[in-house]
């Protein structure tokens, strides 16, 4: 157990800067035995009071006119998601991992490179809908590499400054991590045991992650985001294909 705390610690301050934390406490789960459908659902429910801690530190961040939309989006795609991981084996999911991660990634890197930069006026346009909506089911599915895609979305929408995408991805982290919570205890998923040791961690990490955002430079981090998606990525091509 001692191990899952010290992963799930390291989780939980990756998941406030940049997203990706299940990809550390998954392994860990795996290694002790814990089946793979399991082990996602276990780590997305752990993950949950991490995101409280992390959205917490950026609440002047959020934008108060957009709260209720974003809440809707979160919770709907959530549950839609954990709902449909429980009707599917993760076993199968694992040899999209890379690929999701990769394609986000590079989509990450594109919009970094645009002449036209990745901020913009907060406004939920009505293109922003369906794609954080999506991105929102595929953190209730698998949620591996969620804060990547979210950041992206967010960065593609162009909605408000850095630090204020980095909120909006953390809240409707913090929803859809909720969402699965109720879907994935009812479905009798979840290795209690091992998710209370979890959320410890999430809960300290999730906290420092969201102080060290305050010191880092923006566009530096975005492509510590990018650099942290692609390996990311290769590490589950070399995992899951050879």
């Amino acid at each position: 157990m001692v191990e899952l705390l010290f992963w799930s610690l390291l989780a939980g301050v990756v998941n406030a800067l940049a997203g990706g934390g299940l990809f550390f406490t998954l392994p860990a789960l795996l290694a002790i035995g814990v089946p793979s459908t399991m082990a996602v659902a276990t780590s997305s429910v752990a993950s949950w009071p991490g995101y409280v801690t992390a959205v917490w530190g950026l609440r002047r961040r959020l934008p108060g006119a957009l709260l209720g939309s974003l809440t809707v989006i979160g919770l709907a795609g959530g549950t839609l998601g954990a709902l449909t991981l429980v009707q599917f084996s993760a076993d199968y999911f694992n040899y999209l991992v890379p690929w999701l991660l990769l394609a986000v990634s590079l989509l990450y890197a594109r919009q970094l490179l645009s002449h036209l930069g990745f901020e913009g006026p907060m406004i939920l346009r009505p293109a922003a809908w369906p794609l954080l909506m999506s991105g929102c089911f595929y953190g209730g599915f698998f949620g591996g590499g969620l804060g990547v895609l979210l950041m992206s979305i967010t960065g593609q929408l162009r909605m408000g400054s850095n630090l204020e995408q980095h909120a909006i991805k953390l809240y409707l982290s913090l929803l859809a991590s909720g969402a699965t919570i109720v879907v994935y205890s009812l479905s009798g998923l979840v290795y209690w045991q091992g998710a209370m040791v979890l959320a410890v961690g999430y809960l300290v990490g999730g906290r420092l992650g969201a102080k060290l955002l305050q010191w880092l430079n923006p566009r530096l981090l975005a492509w510590a985001i990018v650099v942290f998606g692609i390996g990311l990525s290769g590490y589950y091509f070399a995992r899951f294909y050879f």
